[in-house]
């Protein structure tokens, strides 16, 4: 399935400037359901794989487009990856022990790595960058909304 959206994303990707705005939209969603179709399917041949042998693997994606929030959605998707990043990087830099400003931190760091580890070019690194900026913002509103304190109503 991936293969088959790969044929009308790389067309659309190749020469945005000859497509309208629906035809680059719609090739965006494809390529959302493409990488997943590729990741997710590489995923299930390699427990597969390891099952035939007598070996289990974890579970590597958890439905991650029905995720309800952006840290909801990296607890879903390529889970192994997440959890190593999380065990070797997140917590020995400190995890959420130190602050939430070191928390931020921290989720940036690993998210630049995470973009490195995809690919060794400054579009990957901007890419885990965009993602840890929307995991820290959803942290910081999220304490913010846990912080405040609810009056009572006026008489």
């Amino acid at each position: 399935m991936a293969d088959r959206l790969a044929i009308y994303v790389n067309a659309v990707y190749s020469e945005p400037a000859v497509y309208p705005a629906c035809s680059i939209a719609l090739a965006t969603f494809f390529f959302a359901f493409q990488i997943y179709c590729d990741f997710s399917g590489y995923s299930d041949i390699a427990i597969g794989s390891a099952r035939a042998l007598g070996f289990n693997l974890m579970t590597n994606f958890r439905h991650p487009y029905f995720a309800r929030s952006i840290a909801d959605f990296w607890r879903r998707w390529h889970i192994s990856l997440t959890t190593w990043l999380k065990d070797y990087i997140y917590i020995p830099l400190g995890g959420n022990r130190r602050g939430l400003f070191r928390q931020c931190v921290n989720i940036l760091i690993v998210f630049a790595l995470s973009g490195l580890w995809h690919g060794a070019a400054w579009n990957f690194v901007a890419w885990g960058i965009l993602h840890g900026l929307f995991q820290t913002i959803e942290r910081l509103v999220r304490n913010c909304k846990s912080s405040y304190i609810k009056l009572p109503p006026p008489p």
